[in-house]
């Protein structure tokens, strides 16, 4: 089923809380909910732990991305290739980049080029099911969070040999990536979140998030426009809310996993704007907060004012009204502060 833009996000809110409300109501009758909330954290939890494989040189490291490049098929449009850019050598520090859902790797091409420019070595993996030449949003309806995981794991585990020390950063479902990887992969030394899709609305409470994490993949797709005419030519055309309700399920483990213990990366930056509707900054800052009562060591932020009109999408120098010229140094500033 397929929704004009402009009320096809009111649709897929409305639906979803139509539901979770019956489905609210069900638990509190049965007199189940604090249970059943509890072993669906639990269940998350385990189905998507990290496995972590990390590369201890730089030749392997090469040869876990040829791997990755075999399985790059000629449906994927050209510029949406994953993306490696190095010293030949092992450098002293790597960055993976997570682009965002719908996006591919060329969104954050040109943020690559001056960190490589800065002596990184520097991978920007192509996230699963994404990049495909007729941009069709019904590639992300089989999207599932253990996908993404092993995306967020492959990619740490290659960075591992292209550098002594490995940064992370996202952006939106990315960022969902990146702040599990802070949760999950002691070999990475910083994490930066931008504008991360821990949640997809502003209004809504954590509870509410991580229910929607159980309705969206069940429910029928509903697949939706997007609202400018003319979007970048290696972007998908509409979304998935099957596919973000995969993404909420790895917001809704990280979460999981941030109950029971302190992030295994314990230096974490987050930058967002006030402008931007698309995901809940205030579901990012309660991971925040518990990730700092479990000790976190080092953290800095940065939201955008609304005046600045920055959007969500702050990265893809493709979109309309980009302001990369702002945005930029303060990513680089952030990432690659002493």
């Amino acid at each position: 089923m397929k929704l004009p833009p402009r009320k096809s996000g009111k649709v897929i809110v409305r639906l979803a809380r139509l539901g979770l409300a019956l489905l609210l109501a069900f638990l509190v009758i049965s007199d189940l909910g604090c249970a059943a909330f509890n072993l669906s954290l639990s269940t998350v939890r385990g189905s998507l732990q990290s496995h972590p494989n990390p590369v201890h040189d730089y030749g392997e490291a090469l040869s876990r991305f040829q791997k990755i490049q075999d399985t790059e098929k000629l449906e994927l449009n050209p510029v949406c290739l994953s993306i490696l850019l190095t010293h030949g050598k092992r450098t002293k520090r790597a960055v993976v980049f997570f682009h965002g859902l719908t996006n591919c790797p060329e969104q954050f091409r040109e943020l690559g080029s001056i960190f490589y420019e800065l002596g990184y070595n520097v991978l920007i993996p192509r996230l699963p099911r994404h990049g495909l030449a007729d941009r069709r949003v019904e590639n992300l309806t089989p999207l599932k969070a253990e996908e993404l995981r092993d995306c967020a794991d492959t990619g740490v585990d290659i960075a591992c040999g292209l550098g002594e020390t490995v940064y992370v950063a996202g952006l939106s479902a990315g960022g969902t990536m990146a702040a599990w990887v802070a949760q999950n992969r002691s070999e990475v030394a910083r994490v930066l979140l931008i504008a991360p899709a821990m949640g997809l609305t502003f209004r809504e409470t954590l509870r509410f998030q991580q229910l929607m994490a159980l309705l969206l993949p069940r429910i029928p797709d509903i697949r939706t426009a997007r609202d400018y005419a003319i979007p970048p030519t290696h972007t998908y055309t509409g979304f998935s809310s099957r596919s973000l309700g995969q993404v909420l399920r790895l917001s809704k483990a990280t979460f999981a996993g941030a109950f029971l213990q302190a992030p295994k990366v314990q230096d974490v930056a987050l930058v967002t704007s006030q402008s931007d509707a698309s995901v809940s900054d205030s579901v990012t800052w309660r991971l925040v907060g518990i990730w700092r009562k479990k000790g976190l060591v080092r953290f800095a932020s940065v939201d955008f004012p609304e005046m600045m009109e920055i959007g969500h999408d702050m990265i893809d120098p493709a979109q309309k009204n980009q302001q990369t010229g702002i945005v930029y140094p303060v990513l680089v500033k952030l990432l690659n502060a002493p």
